[in-house]
């Protein structure tokens, strides 16, 4: 139970401090892909509408910019500690 509460505290620490800074959430297209998320799964869940992308300048070739948190969420589910809270 111990390692239980730790987890959700380490949890709710990334929470309040992605809340408070969210650039240290953000991942570029490309980092995203070096990391093992593929191209083509990018592309998927942006037309499925499971995952919407920004750009980091206001320009047409400014890089395309994601939620690392909500990468993560889709490809390896909900963390089940937390799952079994909701």
């Amino acid at each position: 139970m111990e390692l239980d509460v730790w987890q959700l505290q380490k949890e709710a620490v990334s929470e309040y401090a992605i809340s408070k800074d969210p650039v240290i959430d953000e991942i570029t297209e490309t980092q995203a892909i070096r990391l093992g998320f593929g191209r083509r799964w990018l592309a998927h869940q942006c037309a499925t509408g499971a995952l919407t992308w920004k750009r980091a300048g206001v320009h047409r070739n400014s890089p395309k910019v994601y939620s690392l948190k909500k990468l993560k969420e889709l490809k390896d589910g909900i963390d089940p500690l937390l799952k079994s809270l909701i």
